[in-house]
This record gives structure tokens, sequence and C-alpha cells, in this order.
């Protein structure tokens, strides 16, 4: 029989790096070694152990087990903290937005036999700054001496502190007690002080201030420093002391900016192509900001040739006009009751290349309510209804309203209608609507939409979906199109592998059906969810993930799974959320025409995603979309559906080919700096492979690692490449992402779940320390990999 192996701290601490989910971490931090001979005998946590834990706790905002960790920390006497680990502890509650609490350990830390030093003072005064706490930070500042001489990070804190709280005279009595205590102030001094001035325009004070800093101090003001004072001068009316400073410094676009805008506003707007010129002679050409303000300044004086000539001008330059240059001419012709050319550039928005967002919308539907245009107006909230844009309460309260008034019940019973299918509003907007327009006599279809009304009350279906990658957000989108169809109110959540959300993260209280689309999460995720909601469907296509959920919906009996490795996330999906629509007749639906549209670009977002590459000119239009750069976060980006609904293909294979030439450049110049690896380190298990540091180019991370595969296959090592890089989101340094890709037959995912990670056979990826990859380098071939 062999034996048990027993588990290690350092084999614990393994074990927490990889768990990304902190729930699951603080069950193996307590208990680590299940199969222990000798229950009794207490476990020996390092301090990385620890420091592992409060880090994953700290980031979920898990405080009450956080605090328990704190607890036995602090019993455990074989370990000595670190000042850093309580520097983390007080930033995550100031995160919480919990001072209290951070001033509590602070104080404790001499109890875990810590000695607090004027670092861990500032990380408390920081966090204090964070939570507005700004008594509490005059109350800590008395106790300064007690941790070392205060430093210009110190004083740089109290500062802020005091400016943003509006004591602008402490700040300064601050900043006197600096120069006195010859603690040499900083551009970041100078810059809170300057700014804290020009806001409140005290110019005179921030020009002497500017003078000082350089003259008596030798610190050279920025640019920024330079565009505060350059912004108040203008405010007060100083536009040649403002001009004047300019010549001083390189002035950028925001500061060229700033100067027309008030030109402008002073009615001196033939000295504006003067300005412009200048830019270029410098080198400063004009940007959108720039444009924009021209724009706006003509819209004032409601000359639209000219606004309409600037938009042209931009495109002329390379210059995209973007969606405030539009809105800007909008609200001045909706303001002037010009509602035929201003619906006529809205519905021409989209074939300019400019997709109108929410403020667009609500500039329509504003203005149509106010010129009584009951059916146009009603026609623009169904649109964005749909693309899941909400108009403001009280204008549509309003709107509401005024129909009422106007007995319009057939257009009052469709925009109830409407309104079922964007799930914007909460209960209590619902009975008020429900309640005022209840008495009225509906038409027999008008009244369909009015009981529709009450589903705005129940709860929502919700969608995780795999981001920041094509195939996830396709997949998403297919949902949104079912949901639409269907009236049903639902939530989408963004779901990252190197972050994945917790199920303390839901708002389950408001979910019924849940679908994780081209991502299952965390191994244990499902089994812990589905108790908790009505149905969970998965519809998914990585190799991890089926070997990881088994036979799922035999013990989770409300699970659906659509699993197969042969297809993408993104038509999976496609196929299940049409075939729905088709089964519950509604086939013949505006929905359904956009799948039937969009079939072809799911097409090549599969092609390149399982890396078939069959599809014509697949590589430029996966080349396309990356360009495009659309932000894949819908919680961040509310036009996303409608803005993927914008692409056909052959318009995204068009930008791709223009760009294909110039990343091919770049990964060239990638591969010539490649590197040999041992998989995994160690004892060699996994091999040897080529390896290249991508962060400037991590978009283009799985054609670079193909290309990386082939090479290495022919230097006779695995057919496997590794891109290295950051993920900015992690807000760790020290993490690194290994996005690995290979050739023919080899099997990437028996690396990434090695390592807590997990994809296609392949294509995957894990997350690994800084310092455990320098480790894989071969050192005689090795570049290295350092942080900046």
């Amino acid at each position: 029989m062999s034996t048990v192996k027993k588990v290690t701290s350092f084999k614990l601490a393994s074990l927490l790096r990889r768990e990304n989910d902190p729930s699951a971490a603080i069950k193996l931090f307590r208990n680590p070694d299940p199969e222990s001979t000798n229950p009794q005998k207490p476990f020996r946590y390092s301090l990385l152990c620890y420091d592992l834990i409060i880090t994953k706790l700290g980031s979920s905002k898990m405080f009450d087990e956080l605090d328990q960790i704190l607890l036995q920390l602090k019993s455990d006497t074989r370990i000595v903290p670190t000042e850093i680990i309580f520097c983390n502890v007080v930033k995550y509650f100031a995160r919480g937005r919990l001072p209290t609490r951070a001033l509590h350990v602070f104080d404790e830390m001499p109890q875990y036999r810590c000695q607090r030093t004027i670092k861990s003072f500032n990380s408390l005064l920081n966090a204090l700054l964070k939570c507005g706490a700004f008594d509490e930070m005059k109350k800590v500042l008395t106790r300064v001496d007690e941790y070392g001489e205060p430093d210009a990070c110190t004083y740089n804190i109290l500062i802020n502190g005091f400016s943003q709280s509006g004591r602008f005279d402490e700040a300064l009595k601050l900043f006197d007690e600096m120069v006195k205590k010859k603690v040499k102030p900083t551009g970041v001094t100078f810059g809170t002080i300057i700014r804290m001035l020009c806001n409140d325009l005290k110019v005179n004070e921030a020009l002497k201030m500017k003078h000082d800093m350089l003259k008596v101090y030798g610190v050279f003001p920025t640019v920024h420093i330079y565009a505060s004072l350059i912004k108040a001068l203008c405010q007060v009316g100083e536009l040649g002391l403002a001009f004047k400073l300019k010549d001083e410094v390189k002035a950028d676009s925001a500061i060229y900016s700033t100067l027309i805008n008030s030109l402008i506003k002073a009615g001196r707007s033939d000295e504006v192509s003067g300005i412009l010129e200048e830019m270029r002679e410098k080198g400063c050409e004009p940007d959108t900001v720039t444009y924009n303000v021209l724009i706006n300044g003509f819209c004032l004086e409601n000359d639209f040739e000219s606004a309409y000539k600037v938009l042209d001008d931009m495109v002329e330059k390379g210059l995209k006009p973007d969606v405030i240059s539009y809105n800007m001419i909008l609200g001045a012709l909706f303001r002037i009751q010009n509602w035929k050319e201003g619906a006529y550039l809205f519905e021409d928005m989209p074939r300019r290349g400019c997709v109108p967002d929410v403020l667009s919308y609500r500039i329509v539907f504003d203005g149509l309510c106010e010129g009584l245009k009951f059916e146009e107006a009603a026609v623009i909230l169904d649109e964005m209804m749909f693309k899941g844009y909400k108009p403001r309460r009280d204008r549509l309260e309003r709107f509401l309203q005024r129909l009422c008034e106007s007995e319009k019940m057939e257009i009052l019973g469709d925009v109830i209608s409407s309104l079922n299918k964007g799930n914007a509003y909460d209960a209590d907007f619902w009975k008020s609507v429900l309640k005022g327009v209840g008495r009225l006599d509906f038409p027999a279809k008008q009244a369909r939409g009015m009981n529709l009304g009450v589903k705005m009350v129940q709860k929502k279906v919700a969608v995780l979906y795999h981001y920041p990658c094509h195939d996830g957000v396709f997949a998403a989108l297919a949902a949104h199109l079912y949901f639409s169809a269907n009236s049903i109110p639902s939530l989408f959540f963004p779901n990252t592998v190197y972050s994945p959300i917790t199920i303390s993260k839901l708002p389950l209280q408001d979910i019924s059906h849940l679908y994780l689309l081209d991502f299952t999460g965390p191994p244990g995720f499902v089994q812990q969810v589905s108790p908790k909601v009505n149905n969970v469907v998965i519809l998914d296509h990585h190799k991890t993930a089926i070997e990881s959920l088994g036979d799922v919906s035999s013990t989770c009996k409300n699970v659906t799974k659509v699993l197969d490795i042969g297809r993408s996330g993104a038509t999976i999906a496609f196929d299940y959320f049409t075939q729905k629509l088709k089964e519950e007749s509604r086939g013949n639906c505006r929905e359904m025409d956009e799948f039937k549209r969009m079939r072809r670009v799911f097409e090549y977002i599969e092609d390149a995603d399982i890396w078939k590459w069959n599809l014509p000119e697949s590589k430029a239009f996966n080349s396309g979309i990356i360009d495009l750069g659309i932000e894949y976060n819908f919680n961040q980006n509310s036009s996303l559906f409608q803005q993927l609904l914008s692409l056909d293909h052959d318009t995204v294979i068009n930008r791709g080919r223009e760009s294909l030439s110039r990343k091919h450049k770049l990964i060239q110049e990638a591969l010539e700096q490649s590197y040999e690896i041992v998989l995994g380190g160690g004892a060699e298990e996994f091999g040897r492979c080529l390896a290249v540091n991508g962060d400037e180019i991590a978009e283009l991370r799985s054609e670079l690692g193909n290309q990386l595969a082939d090479k290495s296959k022919n230097l006779k090592l695995r057919g496997v490449g590794a891109v290295v890089y950051r993920v900015p989101e992690l807000g760790d340094e020290t993490k690194l992402k290994i996005s690995l890709r290979s050739v023919k037959e080899e099997d990437t995912t028996v690396v990434s779940q090695r390592f807590g990670g997990g994809g296609h056979k392949n294509a995957s990826s894990f997350l690994l320390s800084s310092t455990e990859f320098e480790q894989w380098k071969v050192k005689r071939n090795s570049c290295s990999y350092t942080l900046n």
C-alpha cells in the first residue's frame, strides 16, 4: 500500500496560488491536509500562505473571512509578518470603504509582532483619504512622530486630502511645514497645489507657485501643470497671459483645445485658424477633442454648415469623428426644433461610421417629445429598449403623462410593451406606471403589452460570458437577441479566466436562470451555484471544461449542458438560441432576421477561435475585428450589442487587410526575440519549447503563438509556443499570463491545468508569478523578462 503524501506549506502555497475562487481558497487554507494521519497536529503555515490567502480575500472583499485569517495570524507565534502585508490589508479595507477597520488593523500591528514605520502610516493616511475620512486623517496626523519622520509621500497625501475637502489654507500650511522641515516637494506636491489654486481661480497664487517650483526647488513644471494654469487663466478672461504661458511649454492638443474654446466663447472665432496653423507648424496635430471644440463653437452660433465642414475636415485628416462630434450637432438641431434635419443626421450616423450612443438617443427622444412628435418618439424609444438603452426617468414619465392626457391609447400601449424589452426599470417604477394607466381603456393588442409590464417586477435571467474573448461576446450576443425577442429581463456579466466571478458577486436573489457561455467558471462553480437558481445552462467547447464538469447533469438535476469540442462557443450559442426561437413560434421577428443576417460573422468568429482558418480571408477578418477595439464589457459599454450587430464580415475583412502586413512585421520582430524555456520548470516533465515576451502585442498572441510553435518544432523542441504578457486588469505586475499555442497533436491543456488554467488542446493559458517564470528559462538563451 502506498503512503499518502503529506501536504507541506510549500505545496499549500502552490495550490493557493492556482486557486482563482477565493471561497474555494479559504476552504483549502482551513483544511490543507484532509488526509493527514495525525489530525491533532496543527498545520505549519508559512508566511507566504498567509500572504496569498489575505490577498485573495482582500481583493474579493471577503472581509469577515479576512478578519478570521488575521486573528489566526496573530495567534501563530512562529510567524513574524512583514509590514507590507498590513499595508495591503489597509488598502483592501479602503477599497471596501471601511476606514474604521483600516484604523483598527493599523493599531493592532504591534500585536502581530510587526513594527510600524512611516510606510504603513502612509498607507493608513491614503486609505482614510480614499474613504473621505478627513477628520480621522487630521487625528492620526498627531501620532506621526511615533512612526518616523514624515516624508514627501506623507505630505502629498495630506495636501491632497485637504485640497479635496476644500481646506485650501490648511493644505498650504502643510506645504510650508514641508519646506520648513526640509522635505523636498515633488512634482506631485506642486501639481496638487497648483491644481487646487486653479480650481479656486486663485490664478496669481498658482503662477507664483509655478515660478517657485522651478526657480527655488528645481522641479520642472509638467505639461499638466501648464494645462491647469492655462485653463484657469482662460476662465478669468486672461487670454493674453494664457497665450504667453503656452509659449513656455511644448503645448499638447489639450492646451490648444482649451485656448480655442476660450477664443470662441470670447467672440474671437476669427483667430482660431491662426491657432490651428500654429499647432501644425509645431508638430501638434489637432485631435478629435480639438475638432469637437470647433464643432461646439459653430453649434452655439447655429452655423451648421461650418460644423458639417469640420466633420469633413476630420475625415480628410484621417481622424474619425466620434459620437461626441455628432451629439453636439444633434443637440443644437433639436434645440432650434429642426426635427427633420436632426432625424436625418441621427439616421445617417451609422453610414458615417459612428454608432449612436445612449446620449444620442436621449437627445432625439427628448427633442421629439418636446415637439409632441409622439409616434416618432415611440419608435425611437422602441429602438432604445432593443439596444439596452433607457431614457431619463423624468423624461419618460413626462412622455407617458402626455400620452395619457392626449388619449393616445395605441401609442401608450406600444410604448409600455417596448419598455418590457429594455428591462431597465425597477418594480417601483412599474407599479407607478401600472397604477397611473391601469384604468385606461386599451385596445386588445396593446392590452397585452400592458400585462407584460408585470414581468418587470419579476426575476431576471443572467448571462456569464467569457471576457475579453471574441467567441464569448458573440455567444452573449446570441443570448441578447433571444431575450429581446421574448421581452425577457436579463443581466450580462463579463467573466474572466484570471479573475472569475464568484457566487458572492452575483445578485442571486434577482436571478432565476443562469447561462454560462464559453466559460464555465472555476472548478466547483456550477455545483455551488446550481442549488441557488432555478436552472443553469452551459454552452461551452473547451476541453478543460468538459473534463472538469464530468457528469454534472446527473448530480445537479437543474443543469443543462451543450459541450462540443469541435465548435466554438459563439456558434453553439447561435444554434441553441435560434432553435429555441423557432420552437417558440417566434421565427418571424426582427431578432430572427438579425440572427440570419449575422450567421456569416459567427462562422468567421468560430473559424479563428478554433484555429481552422478555412473561410476566405479569415485572418484578415480576425485582424479587422481586433482593430475595431470594441469594449466587450457590457457594464462599461452599454451599446456593445448594437456595435456587434452593426458589423458585417466584408467590412471587417477590408479593415483587416490594411493592418495584416503591419502585424506580420510586429510578429516577425517578436519571433526574433524568442528564447527557450522548460515548460513547468524543474524536472522537465513537459519538455522544452520557445517563449516570447508579448506585452506590446498581447492582442496578437494567437497568431504569434502559432508561429512560435512552428519555430519551436523546427528547432527540435516541442511544437508549443508560449506568449508571456501582463494583464493590467489584475492590478498585479508580478503576475504573468502564459498563453500557450501548439501545432497538430500537441496538447497544451496538460500544462495549463497543472498551473490552474485551462482552454483547448491547441490553445490554453494560465497565470504565473514572474519569479517562478524566471526559473523556467534556459539561462544560456534566456532573454530577461524585467518588470518596469
